[in-house]
């Protein structure tokens, strides 16, 4: 671990990482990750002093933006590769609920028409 950090860097570091963890639960996403792991991940990469979130700033990311933070799960990427295929899974599970509520539907014996 390549930890070369003063006090202060380290607490602020481990504000992020706990900032990061929140949104997560908030969101529903389990975390897996503890910080020095987190931090691992982070300096690996080389891009821990462009974090963030804004466009050209690195974002850690689930890969297919699913399942749980955890070490064999994520990656660092370009938050505009995050927003993707974040994007692209809100997509895929609106697609899912749609087909699940047309077969219920079917099975109830309910028949709709498209609108037109």
């Amino acid at each position: 671990m390549n930890v070369m950090a003063s006090p202060h860097q380290l607490r602020a570091l481990l504000e992020k990482f706990f900032q990061q963890r929140r949104a997560a639960e908030q969101r529903g996403i389990p975390w897996a990750l503890d910080f020095w792991t987190w931090l691992e991940i982070w300096q690996s990469s080389g891009h821990l002093h462009e974090r963030g979130r804004c466009r050209g700033q690195f974002q850690m990311c689930r890969l297919g933006d699913v399942g749980p933070y955890a070490s064999s799960t994520v990656r660092i990427d370009r938050m505009e590769v995050n927003a993707s295929e974040a994007q692209a899974a809100k997509n895929r599970i609106r697609l899912a609920r749609q087909q699940a509520a047309c077969a219920a539907a079917e099975a109830a014996g309910i028949t709709t028409t498209p609108s037109t």
